[in-house]
């Protein structure tokens, strides 16, 4: 059983790029701590950047503890690297978060250029999205590859960077299933 942490900026077309990938189990962590927030009046996923630090904190930990933890199947975690609100980054997990996650065995970011994640947020209506400026792109990408970078030394994994350019969403999903594939060790 293999789990590995799926991550981009958001606009960067993570989701997207799932959508193509059909082999394989894929839980989305917010829709998980969305379901647990519920009960706090938390119904749009988000507005989950608005809690508390330690609302969020105890709700990722109970994700972890019940629900992914709990699967005995391969599976891709999808996640975000860090929650912005205005000028605060809150860290996606936490060191303890780490350690308590069983089985998993890679991390993949999606990655996108800033112009790109600019004009994805712009168009994507489904989602309710600060507009930011490119120069604030850059630093969330910044911050979020050093944080996937940290993890993956922390816990001595492999980090993989899928490039998902503009109208190149399947040469995308092929590098994601191959990085998938080397990361489980056997065909998808």
């Amino acid at each position: 059983m293999v789990k590995i942490l799926v991550t981009g900026t958001p606009g960067s077309g993570k989701s997207t790029v799932l959508e193509g990938v059909k082999v394989i189990k894929i839980i989305g962590f917010a829709d998980e701590m969305l379901k647990l927030s519920s009960t706090n009046g938390v119904t749009d996923r988000d507005r989950l950047r608005y809690m508390t630090y330690e609302e969020i904190a105890s709700i990722r930990k109970s994700v972890i503890e019940n629900t992914i933890n709990k699967m005995d199947e391969d599976l891709l975690i999808d996640t975000h690297l860090t929650v912005k609100k205005k000028t605060r980054y809150v860290p996606g997990f936490s060191r303890s978060d780490l350690d308590m996650m069983k089985d998993l065995k890679g991390i993949i970011y999606i990655d996108a250029h800033a112009n790109d994640i600019m004009f994805r947020r712009l168009t994507d209506k489904t989602r309710s999205r600060e507009d930011e400026p490119e120069e604030e792109i850059h630093e969330q990408r910044r911050i979020n590859i050093s944080i996937a970078s940290y993890y993956a030394a922390h816990l001595n994994l492999p980090l993989y960077i899928v490039k998902n350019r503009q109208n190149q969403v399947e040469t995308a999903i092929k590098d994601l299933e191959d990085a998938i594939k080397e990361i489980i060790g056997k065909s998808v």
